[in-house]
């Protein structure tokens, strides 16, 4: 049985995963569970996948070049713990000026959410156009199926 991505750490160096055969390794057979947590579930280890194999190197790379700064507060027998460096890390970036800056934007944002004002037309448009191709073959697969399903996915 293939293994999940790790998160590995190593001597103090982030060590980026495999990326692994979908589906989910170890995860049940198409014919096992229901089509929406199957599909769920090879969603998240896809995620998952993306923050490992992409976020977590940029992350690591940060904490590389503030390596004294971020170690000082992780004692010796925790340097290899992804979660308490990270944490020491996000401590650090808690406080320069552009987290500080996102924060303000972010409640700008959030306002203009509620206001019904905010344009998301630029908003990441190739996960929108992702989001919105996977939902639409979603949709149809189980519309096509409904009169032997009947109407438990509305």
């Amino acid at each position: 049985m293939e293994r999940l991505m790790p998160i590995v750490k190593r001597l103090c160096v982030y060590c980026p995963p495999h990326h692994p055969k979908p589906p989910v390794p170890g995860g049940p057979r198409d014919w096992e569970m229901h089509p929406s947590w199957i599909a769920g579930m090879e969603a998240l280890n896809a995620y998952g996948d993306w923050v490992s194999s992409f976020v977590l190197p940029i992350a690591f790379q940060w904490i590389e070049e503030h390596k004294a700064e971020v170690y000082a507060s992780v004692p010796e027998d925790l340097r290899d713990d992804v979660g308490v460096v990270i944490a020491a890390a996000f401590k650090l970036v808690k406080e320069l000026p552009v987290y500080k800056d996102g924060l303000e934007k972010s409640a700008a944002y959030e306002a203009e959410v509620a206001s019904g004002t905010f344009d998301a037309s630029k908003t990441n448009p190739v996960w929108t156009g992702i989001v919105k191709k996977v939902r639409t073959s979603t949709e149809e697969a189980f519309a096509e199926q409904a009169p032997l399903l009947g109407d438990e996915q509305e």
